[in-house]
């Protein structure tokens, strides 16, 4: 499918397809997270997909309309933040897994293993013909490769992969790494924001930008002063566009917050952000009026808008738990149904 432009992004309204979650989380799962979804003329069998993890593992879910979604598999346990890349005709699922020793289901022996690897997080990929069978995981990049990612933590981190072929035939590994714990609530999201690169899909993968992050905690950024958070990375014909879930002080709310904020670039490695209003800000109650913690966005062009689906949580009321489930925003146009009534009335058709 070709990529679509994104310059006219910025300029973009953006409004709930409802005030209803989506995608519902399950009693056993209660937070699904880190939504990615293809479209139908993306799919092997024409149907909308959309992948997300809970605390179990990485969840299918399908759609014929891309509103009222079923479950289809669990694809992946014990793994965190898909991300689906396709390339002649393969589709290939990246993930983060996480190792943590679990005395109470590894044998000491595994407990030496996963303790000698120097690592508790890496990024694997599978790959596939129909995103139903998948092949044995390989490992794509391990922590511990990433000197940042241990910063102020015990063991290194890196999560939220995200895989692009750039013009000259390299490929870009965007990911997360590192993360902290917001101090008011216990939230945890990603600190950094960095990106590696490689020749061949497989690898290896060699950080970029001089083996530093792209994105950092900004203290004089109203919206990226805790952290960076969660990234989402558009590639387009023109450059890229990246939707960022940051974490900072709502010093009116007296309390730590994240909204959705746009920033576009040339090459993917330098950014600016778009305007200093965010997208999408945490709701004043509801399902989604805690954090706004991730989000994947696509253009549709059989409707002329793009989506956005999201994930964002709340407390239940007693407080004692987190729920996150996945909602949807829609981009249009502002000007798109002022033009087509000028377009109408001068003869002319869009």
């Amino acid at each position: 499918m070709r990529s679509p432009l994104v310059a006219p992004l910025p300029g973009l309204a953006w409004f709930p397809f409802s005030e209803e979650p989506v995608i519902d989380s399950y009693w056993f799962a209660p937070a699904l997270c880190d939504p990615q979804f293809l479209l139908p003329e993306e799919t092997p069998d024409g149907r909308w997909h959309l992948f997300c993890h809970s605390v179990i593992g990485i969840h299918n879910f399908v759609s014929d309309s891309g509103i009222v979604w079923e479950p289809r598999k669990m694809l992946q346990v014990r793994a965190h933040s898909p991300f689906i890349y396709s390339e002649d005709g393969t589709y290939y699922m990246l993930y983060e897994k996480h190792t943590p020793p679990l005395p109470f289901f590894n044998s000491e022996w595994m407990r030496r293993k996963i303790a000698s690897s120097g690592a508790a997080s890496h990024i694997e990929m599978r790959s596939s013909k129909d995103l139903i069978r998948w092949s044995e995981p390989v490992l794509i990049l391990d922590s511990a490769n990433v000197p940042f990612a241990g910063d102020y933590l015990k063991r290194n981190r890196i999560s939220r992969p995200e895989l692009f072929r750039l013009k000259d035939g390299r490929y870009r590994l965007y990911f997360g790494a590192g993360h902290l714990d917001l101090a008011d609530s216990g939230q945890r999201v990603s600190r950094y924001f960095a990106a590696a690169e490689a020749p061949s899909i497989m690898g290896p993968y060699t950080l970029v930008n001089g083996g530093r992050p792209l994105f950092d905690t900004m203290p004089d950024d109203p919206y990226r002063n805790l952290g960076a958070g969660s990234v989402r990375v558009i590639q387009g014909e023109d450059g890229f566009a990246a939707f960022e879930c940051g974490a900072y002080w709502n010093s009116s709310k007296r309390r730590s917050a994240t909204s959705m904020i746009m920033l576009t670039s040339r090459d993917g490695l330098d950014w600016q952000l778009t305007g200093r209003d965010p997208i999408m800000s945490p709701a004043e109650n509801g399902w989604a009026d805690r954090y706004i913690m991730s989000c994947d966005v696509r253009y549709n062009s059989s409707d002329r808008c793009w989506y956005c689906f999201f994930s964002a949580n709340t407390r239940t009321k007693r407080g004692r738990q987190t729920v996150e489930q996945i909602g949807l925003l829609i981009g249009e146009d502002p000007n798109k149904n002022r033009l087509k009534a000028d377009g109408a009335s001068a003869g002319l058709s869009f």
